[in-house]
């Protein structure tokens, strides 16, 4: 059902409902669409199933000092990724020429880059050691940074996928370095009993991921670099670095500011903490972007059907993800409790902390595609530098009184703070008034009130306390609630989610149309 709604809604966006004016649907595009979103869907649902049972099963074995350590070696390495950031591949994807021309030059770049990373971090990784007190993060290190050179090893082919939508390969690209990586860190974490099994099954994955890489797609990159044509490439890629790099200071520093400043342990609960909550979310924002990224880009010069397909994005992302982020808060310490053990109960703050700017991110997303999309990443970069700077100023002073919390909290007032901004800019660029952004989001927050309201009364007054049929009963009144209350908004209110639904999933049109008002 999740599947074919999340379909219906993308080939949907690419409508023009309700405005006074008529064109047609490509055809393609829209097949392209529907279908690239259904084998997105698939794999996010596959492969976020598949990493909640292990990180469970993982979590319960071992401690917080384990995914503390692993957490260090592995911010590390994102933050030289990171800071190197290319934005070779959304350049060309962006791009409405074909770029053949271009490959051979990006995939040596990434090369180079990534050898040089792995002999940089090799050598380094004393210092880091001695950075953090922590020894064990020499050999740690070591061993996930040579996942930097199958990084740079893979197949740049393979951006074709994303391209021409081709979703049904991304998902075996995807998945099956998911199983490898699940494959192996099961076994190991039972008979190894420490970080080692993690550390295995990240090097296993990017080693499946480079073979897969070229199993998949018949382009066979070969060395050869022009600068010219990097050039090129790098005039809309730098403001993907730009963005990176702010990315590196709110993510990955902040994670080597909790592991410094507040131990090791401490790390391993904010690490979790966002493993259950903060990565959960990114998965559904991660469909919209693989899907939703290429299908703008090829709608940049058509402002009425971009707009639509901004509003629609925006329109399914919040009703979807909004309610999840609200589920999670309300329930977080019942699910620490039954299923990862009471050991885990100090991050429950922290998973509520960060659904709440995951709501946030709900919002923001639909904007920051239309940005790149658009050919105006600048804008995205100059919002995040923005946040970057309030970040900084707020992180120290609150992280001084309330720990680990405080830190988490200067990250959510951050992105609080310049959402603003994100959403005017985004109305500017999608050409669309006030009402138009407000309607797709209001609702989804009040319906989700409403249920956080009726869950909190229910554990209260009758599931006190909860066990985990209880668990799973507020789950199902959870969603009950939500659905009934946006049945009320749909009928009274013209939300239009349900008329959405019901053209889209109940009798789904794959042919070309002309819409009018």
């Amino acid at each position: 059902m999740e599947n074919r709604f999340t379909a219906g809604w993308m080939m949907q966006m690419l409508e023009n409902s309700k405005v006074n004016l008529s064109f047609e649907i490509d055809s393609s595009l829209s097949r392209k669409v529907s279908t690239g979103a259904i084998w997105v869907t698939v794999g996010m649902i596959c492969g976020r199933g598949l990493s909640f049972v292990s990180a469970i099963i993982v979590a319960r074995l071992l401690v917080p000092l384990d995914f503390g350590l692993m957490a260090i070696a592995m911010v590390i390495v994102s933050l030289s990724q990171q800071a190197t950031t290319t934005g070779f591949q959304s350049a060309l994807i962006q791009r409405q020429e074909k770029p053949e021309d271009f490959l051979n030059t990006a995939w040596t770049f990434e090369l180079a880059k990534c050898l040089a990373l792995f002999l940089i971090l090799f050598l380094a990784a004393p210092l880091f050691a001695s950075f953090f007190k922590e020894p064990r993060t020499v050999a740690i290190l070591r061993v996930i940074s040579l996942s930097l050179v199958f990084q740079g090893l893979r197949n740049i082919g393979v951006i074709y996928f994303r391209k021409n939508l081709d979703f049904h390969k991304q998902f075996v690209l995807e998945i099956v370095p998911l199983i490898a990586s699940v494959l192996v860190v099961i076994p190991l974490v039972f008979i190894l009993r420490n970080v080692w099994a993690l550390v295995w099954a990240s090097l296993a994955s990017g080693i499946v991921a480079c073979a897969t890489s070229y199993v998949m797609h018949p382009y066979r990159p070969r060395l050869e670099f022009e600068i010219k044509k990097a050039k090129e490439l790098f005039n809309f890629g730098k403001w993907i670095l730009g963005n990176s790099i702010t990315n590196i200071i709110r993510e990955q520093g902040i994670t080597m500011f909790v592991g410094k400043l507040l131990g090791i342990s401490i790390l391993g609960f904010y690490n979790r903490a966002g493993a259950f909550s903060k990565t959960l979310f990114q998965q559904v924002v991660g469909i919209v972007w693989k899907v939703g990224y290429p299908a703008y880009s090829q709608l940049q010069d058509d402002s009425i059907r971009f707009r639509q397909a901004y509003l629609k994005t925006l329109q399914l992302l919040t009703f979807i993800g909004v309610p999840m982020a609200g589920g999670l808060f309300v329930l977080s310490w019942d699910f620490t409790h039954l299923f990862l053990t009471d050991k885990w109960l100090s991050m429950v703050p922290l998973i509520q902390i960060l659904c709440l700017q995951a709501i946030l991110g709900f919002i923001n997303t639909p904007a920051g595609i239309a940005f790149q999309a658009s050919g105006r990443p600048s804008i995205g970069t100059k919002i995040s530098s923005l946040g970057v700077i309030i970040l900084v100023i707020l992180v120290y002073p609150l992280s001084s009184r309330w720990g680990v919390v405080g830190i988490v909290s200067s990250l959510f007032l951050s992105v609080l703070f310049t959402s603003p901004i994100t959403w005017f800019m985004a109305m500017k660029v999608a050409k669309c008034s006030l009402s138009d952004f407000l309607k797709p989001v209001l609702f989804p927050l009040i319906n989700t009130g409403t249920m956080v309201t009726v869950i909190l009364i229910i554990k209260q007054h009758i599931f006190k306390p909860v066990n985990i049929a209880a668990f799973f009963g507020l789950v199902f009144v959870g969603m009950i609630i939500y659905f009934m209350v946006a049945y009320f908004f749909d009928k009274y209110l013209n939300y239009g989610i349900y008329r959405l639904i019901a053209e889209r999933i109940i009798a789904p049109k794959l042919s070309n149309h002309t819409y009018a008002a």
